[in-house]
Formats: C-alpha cells, structure tokens, sequence
C-alpha cells in the first residue's frame, strides 16, 4: 500500500536513530573522537543513508533530490571510503560528509510524510 507516495515498508526507517547518529557525526567537540569510535559512527550512517537511498524521495521528479541522490551515491562508493591507512582526521571528515547527506535526505523523507521541517 501507498500512503503520501511511500509505501509501508517506509516506514521502516528508524527516524530516531537516524537524527541520533547524524547529531554524534555532526557534535562540535574540543577534541576528534576516536577512531574506534568514527568507523562505528561511519558503519551506522552508511546503513542509514542507503536505507534512505531506497525510499521513493520523489527521485523523478525533483532535480533537488535526484542530485541528492546522486552525491549520495557518489560519496557511498567504496573507492571514496577511508581505509585503515586513511589519517583519523580523513576518516573524521569523511565521517561528517555522510552525516550531511544523511540528514538532508532525512529532510526530504520528513517532508514527504508530512510531518517534518522543510529541507536543508
């Protein structure tokens, strides 16, 4: 079934662990976490961001979101993914990029149910 143009497995989309992840990735700290830490905060927003990659967003009709999309997928390519060689401080950066488009696709997945704030 369809409800808004998303269909029920939508809302499989754990919101709160979305906005809880993006909020660590994007935390102002005096200092960078460890890189224990960034690769586990790394895994968890890649699953969201291609759980949020499935979603029907309005892909083919908004020019927004299809480049949203596009960068998204550009980043998730296992070629612009840190290695352990990567310096922390890469990891760290790449780390908080995800976390970026993380959040604007949840925006647009907000936004489409109709219960959320307008997009980044």
């Amino acid at each position: 079934m369809s409800v808004n143009g998303l269909h029920e497995a939508d809302s499989l989309v754990d919101m709160e662990a979305v906005e809880d992840t993006v909020d660590s990735a994007l935390a102002i700290r005096l200092m960078m976490p460890e890189r224990e830490q960034i690769d586990a905060t790394t895994r968890s927003l890649v699953r969201h961001l291609e759980d949020l990659l499935t979603l029907d967003l309005g892909f083919d009709e908004d020019p927004d979101v299809r480049e949203m999309y596009r960068a998204a997928y550009a980043l998730l390519d296992l070629k612009r993914r840190p290695t352990r060689e990567s310096t922390q401080f890469g990891a760290n950066e790449y780390m908080r990029e995800l976390a970026r488009h993380t959040k604007r696709l949840a925006a647009v997945y907000r936004e489409e149910r109709g219960n959320g704030e307008a997009r980044p």
